[in-house]
């Protein structure tokens, strides 16, 4: 098993991407993952002896309608297996282009970017905030940074790059 020290967890905004800017490490990115996904293969990851993760999930779930509630406890047993991780990273996740139909689903990602800072400050990980980047005044994906609402594209990915770099440089 190749060992990486460095590796982004996530769903198709992590695969989407290429984070060579942040030096070797392993992509674990899957498009469509969910938190139970993640959760399922998560020995795979752990295999490779990371001692940085950086790890975006949720938004899949929300968008399939699993309840707010069920993604917070499949967050919950995450950080629960991550805990030998020495910097774990929790980004935010962001928000989807704002219509009538995803108007809970930005809420609820709302809520569960407050969860997750909370849990952040209880575990010892660093929580980023990347929302604040990405949501336009209504509370939706800023339309310059995405592809087709959920997705982002080459202008998305540097903002998160840039907040990424600033952010980590503080730590």
């Amino acid at each position: 098993m190749k060992k990486s020290d460095l590796i982004f967890l996530g769903d198709s905004l992590t695969d989407y991407h290429d984070w060579s800017s942040f030096g070797p490490h392993h992509n674990a990115g899957i498009a469509g993952d969910t938190t139970d996904g993640l959760l399922y293969r998560l020995h795979y990851t752990l295999d490779k002896g990371p001692t940085t993760i950086i790890m975006m999930i949720g938004i899949n779930d929300l968008l399939q309608g699993v309840p707010l509630q069920q993604v917070k406890e499949g967050y919950a047993r995450l950080l629960d297996a991550l805990e030998k991780i020495d910097h774990l990273i929790l980004l935010s996740n962001l928000p989807v282009s704002m219509m009538p139909q995803t108007q809970q689903i930005n809420e609820d990602v709302i809520a569960l970017n407050y969860f997750l800072k909370q849990k952040a400050k209880e575990s010892g990980a660093l929580y980023i905030d990347l929302y604040k980047a990405f949501s336009d005044v209504k509370g939706g994906l800023i339309e310059a940074y995405t592809l087709d609402g959920v997705h982002l594209n080459e202008k998305g990915y540097a903002v998160w790059e840039e907040v990424l770099h600033r952010d980590l440089k503080k730590e």
